[in-house]
């Protein structure tokens, strides 16, 4: 395992990909998945975990008609969140945050906003209450981590995510297999970083943001000038099929 000491470049980096990444709405890769398929988990939880994304017009006419249904509630509060209106989600799904029957989905929407607002103590909080409510809310633990990483807490961010990948019942796993990546070149191991990248581009080749990190970590990898003599880059390609 190669380490080094960690880059103020690199660190910069890391917080501005883990910041956008982890509100991404991408496509979905294909590719085979380390934890449950999306067939292995039920309906209901599908919906708790985020999975379902909704039309604000469509859901806040449902809500409209019925809004002591409380997941129709914590539905609204997720689409006002998508849509950027921070202040409206927050005033719906705080509400609801110490309820038992949506209290994982209403606490990850609201780490989820306060992510968004560069708020990451309040982000990490409201995560760690979704995780509390359901400990196999993988979006749960993907936004502790994106939190923990944002604070330079660094190995409690590793922890979150490798436990998010783990749990990863949704299609779309690339976006925290970059964060995690990122996070391990942040604490200097810039192989598993590397390998992590390529098993990524691997499922979604199409993915830029991938290989410009592979090329900015193994940038950052290089060894220093000697003598006015550039030392040349050890390889680090990924593994042949």
């Amino acid at each position: 395992m190669t380490t080094q000491s960690k880059s103020p470049a690199l660190l910069s980096l890391t917080l501005l990909c883990l910041a956008s990444a982890a509100l991404s709405g991408c496509a979905t890769p294909d590719g085979e998945s380390s934890g449950p398929s999306v067939s292995s988990i039920s309906s209901e939880n599908m919906t708790l975990y985020g999975e379902r994304r909704d039309k604000l017009g469509s859901i806040e006419a449902q809500y409209n008609r019925n809004p002591k249904d409380k997941l129709l509630a914590a539905r609204y509060g997720k689409a006002l969140r998508e849509a950027g209106q921070y202040k409206s989600a927050k005033s719906i799904l705080m509400p609801l945050s110490n309820d038992s029957d949506v209290a994982t989905m209403a606490n990850t929407e609201l780490s989820a906003v306060y992510l968004s607002e560069a708020n990451f103590d309040k982000a990490e909080t409201y995560a760690r209450k979704g995780v509390k409510a359901d400990e196999k809310n993988y979006r749960a633990w993907r936004n502790l981590g994106n939190a923990l990483d944002a604070q330079e807490k660094y190995k409690e961010g590793e922890e979150a995510f490798r436990k998010a990948l783990e749990l990863w019942g949704g299609e779309d796993k690339v976006p925290v297999m970059n964060n995690l990546a990122l996070n391990l070149a942040a604490q200097g191991y810039t192989d598993q970083a590397l390998n992590m990248l390529y098993d990524a581009q691997r499922m979604d080749p199409k993915r830029i943001e991938i290989e410009r990190n592979i090329r900015i970590i193994r940038t950052l990898n290089e060894p220093p000038e000697y003598k006015g003599e550039k030392k040349p880059l050890p390889e680090n390609k990924p593994p042949k099929e």
